[in-house]
């Protein structure tokens, strides 16, 4: 039987990468809007609401998804789950040189990794050049130096060209979103297969994905089929997002997991993370349909979305 699935309209200019946090139902009577912009593709809404500072691209709507959140008097408080899911990316990191991240929002994961790892080298890409704008003006995001790069661009492009300039990263954040969840090229066999080939030897690739998305069972064996064995990272109480961990060699084993996860502890506790709680999220179960049909480049799944 045929298990694959293709992807048309590729890299048309409907998609854009934007970070995705959790689902949060804004207090709109209570929300005034900062800033309002429109972008090449979409209106960008800078909130202010109950104490947070939010990026969004809808003035007013039901159970609204906000792109980015900072606490204003605690800015490095991490505001989404989503957030302290990826800081678990210190468990499986030894003194990372050189960092990707593709989805800027907000850059307030990019922030924190710098903290974390003051010497490593991020460059982050990001399509809409407005967000960019926005996470500079109102999320603390800075760039300057020859440590930090902000690249305007289609993450799969960025992908791509870095592949012929032969750029190797210690780990790659995949966090690009359009409006209805992760642009179609950016979740195929083919792609993954291309971000893959950045990977140092022994490099991690962390993914922000939704536990819910009907495509949960195909995006999950797409990555299996490229990469074998995975770790998935989810809080039991979190309906939406997972994390999921994969790397071009063996991933370590959970006992090495809780080591890094006591040992990064206290350096993490400052910005809201329990790493002791993200470490007993972290699941190998295979807990997906092994038949589902591995998502490529010729067949659109967003039809699985309506």
């Amino acid at each position: 039987m045929n298990k694959s699935f293709s992807l048309n309209n590729y890299l048309t200019p409907i998609f854009f990468a934007v970070i995705m946090g959790s689902i949060v139902s804004p207090a709109t009577s209570e929300a005034k809007i900062v800033e309002e912009k429109r972008s090449l593709y979409q209106n960008v809404y800078i909130m202010n609401e109950v104490g947070l500072t939010c990026m969004r691209f809808r003035k007013k709507s039901h159970n609204d998804l906000s792109q980015s959140c900072i606490f204003n008097d605690t800015p490095e408080y991490l505001v989404f789950d989503y957030y302290k899911l990826a800081m678990g990316a210190t468990f499986f990191l030894e003194d990372p040189k050189d960092m990707l991240i593709i989805g800027l929002g907000g850059g307030v994961l990019v922030n924190r990794y710098k903290d974390v790892y003051p010497k490593a080298n991020i460059t982050s890409v990001e399509i809409d050049d407005v967000v960019a704008e926005m996470a500079r003006k109102y999320f603390n995001y800075t760039d300057e130096g020859e440590q930090y790069e902000t690249h305007i661009r289609d993450g799969r492009v960025f992908v791509k060209r870095a592949l012929r300039k032969d750029k190797r990263y210690d780990f790659i954040l995949l966090d690009a979103f359009n409006s209805d969840y992760i642009p179609e090229h950016m979740m195929t066999k083919e792609y993954l297969e291309e971000v893959k080939g950045l990977l140092k030897p022994g490099g991690i690739i962390m993914a922000n994905t939704f536990s819910s998305s009907a495509l949960f069972h195909h995006e999950s064996e797409t990555y299996h089929q490229v990469f074998g064995e995975l770790y998935q990272i989810h809080f039991d109480d979190e309906k939406t997002n997972r994390v999921i961990v994969v790397s071009n060699e063996k991933l370590p084993s959970k006992e090495k997991l809780l080591k890094k996860a006591n040992e990064y502890k206290p350096l993490l506790s400052p910005y809201g993370v329990d790493t002791l709680k993200v470490f007993d999220a972290i699941s190998d179960e295979v807990n997906w349909d092994r038949d589902a049909k591995v998502l490529t480049d010729q067949y659109s799944p967003a039809n699985l979305l309506k």
